[in-house]
């Protein structure tokens, strides 16, 4: 018991010890994908119940809790916090591998002080004294954010969202407020692209029309209507959209077709799968080309099969733990998005995930097969390797984002960062995120700063890279916070 999760945690070797307590330990944080409440933030309520703060709203404890036969009350259910806590712990203790197992009690010791690992006998017990501590620091969403120096958070938005909430947040730090952490939106259009259900989406589309203040009745309108809310989201602080697609699709059809598909749906016509596609092409390749102008970075989500379970998505709704990996092929229609993107010069900053690890191999060679330079000077007529002119790009233009969703384990992620660096260039990366709706999920960058130095130690303690801080340090610098900062460019 002595050694669970002590300073050593995941870190293996002295190397990895050095990397971690000298250089990653203390780095800030940008979280550049995350589903936190912004009204949560501007109202900055301290929390109260670390039942409520753990267990409302976070599938993946739910999963955990239903395959330890929890009933569906003590889940996404209406039952008692205190049973529900109760029930939590018991279904840890029979986690053993399972990342919540470990990131819990990290939790537990990094926000409240417990070392005591939790069961359900002194569950209750616990949750009065991490209550107790609750009310005495007075802890917050903002207490939180600065508690683990975060200083970049990304939330995820729909486009017709006014952002009043980053607005009052905004305001309020530029009249001086002590809380200086940027609460910036991302653009989040996935209802737009989404016709299997042709009456939701003609519901979002007149919303989308409303807030954009133009009618939707052609593709030309939908697409003037994008390039409003992509504007009015950039004067916020918007850097990056973010995307889920079961499988990336590549249909592109002209602009007169396009109306046509636009004004079919507009009428409330089911489309064919292969208009549905075109749309989706068309709509996906728009906000490339709107997030290259501005200089955006697009966020790629893909492979996830959602709402499996029909009963569970009839009674609760979405994100409550029914969504399971897709095993679909999606490179190819996916390299040729992007190649069509680079041949008009408009490919955008991208970061790929998918939640099918068999994916990353190949999906981490397609994205360094983009990351270079373009080869073509704009006008120009030949190859810049007869002229010697070449178009600047940022390093890792295109990248794989983080191991995602059920990736977000130690295996995960050590398979993700040894892939990455044996087919990319690991020391480009952006980095880990939180992918979270929960304020106490920040000791997850602890958890893979652990796991980076740890891996990066290993290659050098096994003499397969040299004791350089070229090579060592300064990757993990890069890795945990230098490589975001630039990229971005939200600070």
């Amino acid at each position: 018991m002595a050694h669970f999760i002590d300073e050593n945690f995941l870190l293996k070797n002295e190397t990895a010890k050095r990397f971690f307590f000298g250089t990653a330990k203390d780095l800030p944080i940008i979280d550049y994908h995350c589903h936190l409440s912004p009204k949560a933030i501007a109202e900055d309520k301290p929390f109260d119940d670390i039942a409520r703060m753990w267990l409302e709203g976070d599938h993946y404890k739910w999963r955990i809790m239903r395959a330890n036969g929890t009933p569906e009350s003590l889940c996404a259910g209406d039952g008692p916090w205190e049973e529900k806590f109760v029930a939590y712990a018991s279904a840890l203790t029979k986690a053993a591998g399972n990342p919540l197992q470990q990131w819990s009690h990290l939790e537990l010791r990094r926000i409240f002080g417990i070392s005591e690992v939790l069961t359900p006998h002194n569950a209750l017990k616990i949750r009065e004294e991490a209550n107790r501590v609750l009310a005495t620091k007075k802890i917050s969403p903002r207490s939180l954010l600065e508690q683990f120096n975060v200083k970049v958070i990304c939330t995820t938005d729909d486009p017709i969202d006014d952002l009043h909430w980053h607005k009052a947040i905004a305001d309020e730090q530029r009249a001086g407020s002590a809380f200086q952490t940027k609460v910036l939106p991302a653009f989040r259009p996935d209802k737009a692209m989404n016709t299997a259900d042709i009456a939701a989406w003609n519901t979002y589309v007149d919303a989308l029309g409303k807030s954009a203040g133009i009618e939707i009745g052609s593709y030309a309108a939908l697409a003037e209507a994008f390039a409003r809310r992509h504007a009015y989201f950039h004067a916020m602080g918007c850097r990056l959209s973010d995307h889920a697609l079961l499988v990336p699709v590549f249909m592109p059809a002209s602009e007169s077709e396009l109306d046509a598909i636009v004004q079919r749906a507009r009428s409330g016509t089911v489309l064919s799968a292969s208009e549905q596609a075109k749309l989706m092409t068309a709509v996906l390749s728009l906000l490339a080309r709107l997030n290259a102008q501005k200089n955006w970075t697009m966020q790629l989500h893909i492979g996830a099969l959602r709402n499996v379970n029909h009963q569970l998505f009839k009674a609760f709704g979405p994100d409550v733990g029914g969504d399971c990996t897709s095993d679909e092929p999606i490179i190819a229609p996916l390299a040729a998005f992007l190649g069509a993107l680079d041949s008009e010069r408009k490919l955008p900053k991208t970061i790929l995930y998918s939640l099918d690890p068999a994916k990353n191999n190949p999906l981490v060679a397609l994205a360094v097969s983009f990351t270079g330079a373009s080869p073509f000077e704009s006008g120009a007529k030949g190859s810049s390797r007869a002229s010697g002119t070449m178009q600047v790009q940022v390093p890792g233009n295109v990248q794989v984002g983080a191991a995602w969703w059920f990736n977000d384990q130690k295996d995960g992620m050590e398979r993700h960062l040894k892939e990455y660096a044996s087919v990319g260039l690991l020391g480009a990366w952006v980095g880990m995120l939180t992918d979270s709706r929960s304020f106490m999920s920040f000791p997850r960058h602890e958890y893979f700063r652990r796991l980076l130095c740890n891996t990066i130690g290993e290659w050098v303690e096994a003499g397969e890279l040299p004791d350089d801080p070229l090579y060592t340090e300064s990757v993990v610098r890069a890795i945990c916070w230098e490589n975001a900062a630039s990229y971005f460019g939200m600070l």
